[in-house]
């Protein structure tokens, strides 16, 4: 892996914790050094972030979406966050301004942003069926 997985999330809003339930299951593999979890923002673990020395991220976060159903993974760019095209996060900081402090403060030129869809947002710690199937799939394709 020359990238860092960034897995984004809260474990107090039900399906938001699905790229936390990720990150847990890969890094309890030990195959990946290049792993942050941010449990309560992209902004708060900036730091981390940037002690990994990588010029390429991948974001990997819960998405609301109108137009795909809960489950799905979908790859996007950050033009789709700044028009709102489909794609919505689930922080109240946007995200495409975590990202530009991000690059402003490191050396990150290549960003990639993964959402899985999420299902229920309602406050709880419980996975919904479908974003649990999604998160076991996720987790066998970058294990292998």
């Amino acid at each position: 892996m020359n990238y860092s997985l960034l897995c984004i999330g809260t474990y107090l809003r039900n399906d938001d914790a699905a790229c936390l339930e990720l990150c847990d299951k890969l890094q309890a593999t030990g195959i990946y050094n290049n792993i942050v979890k941010c449990e309560f923002g992209l902004e708060n673990c900036f730091d981390e972030v940037l002690q990994h020395k990588r010029d390429s991220v991948i974001i990997c976060d819960a998405i609301i979406s109108h137009t795909l159903k809960p489950g799905t993974i979908a790859k996007f760019d950050l033009k789709d966050i700044d028009e709102g095209i489909e794609v919505l996060t689930t922080h109240t900081i946007p995200l495409t301004y975590s990202i530009n402090i991000l690059i402003k403060m490191g050396n990150v030129k290549n960003i990639e942003l993964i959402g899985i869809v999420a299902q229920d947002l309602s406050i709880g710690m419980q996975l919904s069926e479908a974003i649990k199937n999604t998160v076991e799939q996720l987790y066998n394709c970058l294990k292998s």
